[in-house]
C-alpha cells in the first residue's frame, strides 16, 4: 500500500482519538510527502492550497502590539483556517505555532531571511520555507528543555530548511540582516542567567526593519510562577518592551474570558507517569512579544 494511502487510513482511524492522531503525526508527519519535489514534512500539517489561503488571509493583515496573549478567539480562527497545524500537538503549542505563522506573514516581508530559535519539530519553519522565506533553525537537538533529539529525522524531512545544531546564540556563522528572529515555546526554558545573551544575540542578527517575535509559555499561577515572571520581565526588557506594557497585559489576560489557558487534558498528558502530587495543575498562558530591530535592553 502506498504511503499516501497509509496516510489517509491513519487520518481516518484517528478522527475520534487525540492519542491516535498524535501517534500518526509522529510516524507520517516526519517524512517528506510522496512525489512532491522541493516540499517538506510540514505538508502533512497544512497542505499547499490551505497554506496559500492562509498567506492571502494574513499577509500584511496581522498587526501586533508589543505585548499580547493567546486567546480562544485566535485559536478558533486558526482551527477554522489551518486545522492540521492547530491540531498537531494537542496543547498550547498548537495555538502558538499558528499565531507565529500569522505574525510573520503579517509583519515580515515575503522572501526574507528568518531564524527560529529552538524549533524542535520545525512545522512553522517548514511552512514558511514553502512560502518563499529563507529559514534557518538554531537548535542543539540534545533533549535540553525537554526538546527533541531527532536531528537527522528532521533534517531529512525538511531539506529546504537550514539547520545549525547549537545552542543560541550560535558560535557558527549564520550571517545577519534577518527579517525576523522568532521562537515558539522556547524562551521560558532558557536559564535565567543566559536570557540576556540570548536576547542580545537575537537583536544582533536582525537587519533594518527586522523584528523579534516570540510566543512564551508563562505560568500565571501555581508552582514556578515567580520564576516565570522574573524570566518574562528579562525577556521583555531584552526586547525593549517596558515593564508597564507587560504589567497591563498580564492584568488584562487574568480578567479576560477569552484568554487561552492550558487545559486539564493537556496538563495530564504533560504529567505522563509522574504522580499528580509531583506535577500539579498550573494556570499557563501564552504571552506573545513583538519588538523592532532597534530595541535596546
Amino acid at each position: 500500500m502506498s504511503l499516501r494511502s497509509n496516510y489517509r487510513r491513519a487520518r481516518s482511524a484517528a478522527a475520534s482519538s487525540p492519542v491516535v492522531r498524535k501517534a500518526a503525526a509522529k510516524v507520517l508527519g516526519r517524512v517528506a510527502p510522496p512525489g512532491a519535489t522541493g516540499a517538506n514534512a510540514s505538508f502533512w500539517a497544512i497542505r499547499d492550497g490551505a497554506l496559500r489561503e492562509v498567506e492571502r488571509r494574513y499577509r500584511g493583515e496581522f498587526p501586533l502590539p508589543p505585548v499580547s496573549y493567546g486567546t480562544v478567539r485566535d485559536f478558533a480562527d486558526s482551527a477554522d483556517h489551518m486545522p492540521g497545524l492547530a491540531g498537531a500537538n494537542f496543547d498550547m503549542k498548537d495555538l502558538q505555532r499558528c499565531w507565529t505563522l500569522k505574525a510573520i506573514l503579517g509583519n515580515v516581508a515575503p522572501g526574507s531571511r528568518i531564524l527560529e530559535i529552538g524549533a524542535g519539530e520545525p512545522l512553522v519553519a517548514g511552512a514558511l520555507s514553502r512560502l518563499g522565506y529563507e529559514v534557518t533553525v538554531v537548535d542543539p537537538y540534545d533533549g535540553s528543555g525537554n526538546g527533541p533529539r531527532e536531528f537527522e529525522t528532521f533534517r531529512t524531512a525538511y531539506p529546504d530548511v537550514r539547520f545549525v545544531r547549537e545552542q543560541f546564540p550560535p558560535r557558527a556563522e549564520v550571517g545577519g540582516g534577518f527579517g525576523a528572529v522568532y521562537s515558539i515555546s522556547v524562551l521560558e526554558h532558557v536559564p535565567l542567567e543566559a536570557i540576556d545573551a540570548v536576547m542580545a544575540g537575537g537583536r544582533e542578527l536582525l537587519g533594518s526593519g527586522g523584528a523579534s517575535i516570540h510566543a512564551v509559555d508563562h505560568v500565571l499561577a501555581g508552582w514556578g510562577a515567580e520564576e516565570h515572571l522574573e524570566k518574562l520581565r528579562r525577556i521583555a526588557d531584552g526586547m525593549g518592551i517596558g515593564s508597564g506594557e507587560l504589567h497591563e497585559a498580564l492584568k488584562q489576560l487574568a480578567e479576560d474570558p477569552e484568554t487561552y489557558f492550558v487545559s486539564a487534558e493537556a496538563h495530564n498528558r504533560w504529567r505522563g507517569d509522574l504522580p499528580y502530587d509531583q506535577y500539579t495543575m498550573r494556570r499557563i498562558v501564552s504571552v506573545n512579544l513583538f519588538g523592532p530591530a532597534q530595541a535596546s535592553s
